[in-house]
């Protein structure tokens, strides 16, 4: 199913607030479980600074993520992630041992990356 999701959504552009890093990491939780875990945030910041401030506002990404994840089991195979990429803590899928991340310039499949917390359904 995540495959699926990833396959579905991996050609539809980046937009901060609708389909960003974490809002579409939180649309394949919505997908595949029915839950939308950033129901509330869709639509509510529209560039990179409004993210950053909202990400800050609520003590760090980790903190905004997961409060919403809490009814997931941790990382076990396919799921949500937050890693760090370059320096950079971005949020994204874990799917058959890889990352899969929604960038600005579009999907990157990655093996090498550092995984601070992670969310199985």
């Amino acid at each position: 199913m995540l495959s699926q999701f990833i396959s579905a959504t991996g050609w539809e552009p980046f937009q901060w607030g609708q389909n960003d890093c974490a809002l579409w990491a939180a649309s394949a939780v919505k997908a595949v479980t029915g839950f939308d875990p950033a129901e509330d945030l869709r639509g509510t910041y529209a560039t990179w600074f409004d993210c950053r401030r909202l990400i800050m506002k609520a003590g760090g990404l980790e903190a905004l993520i997961a409060p919403r994840m809490a009814r997931f089991c941790p990382l076990d195979g396919d799921g949500v992630a937050i890693v760090v990429i370059g320096g950079r803590r971005l949020c994204g899928l874990v799917h058959a041992g890889r990352l899969v991340v929604k960038m600005e310039d579009g999907l990157r499949f990655l093996d090498d990356y550092s995984l601070v917390r992670g969310w199985s359904w």
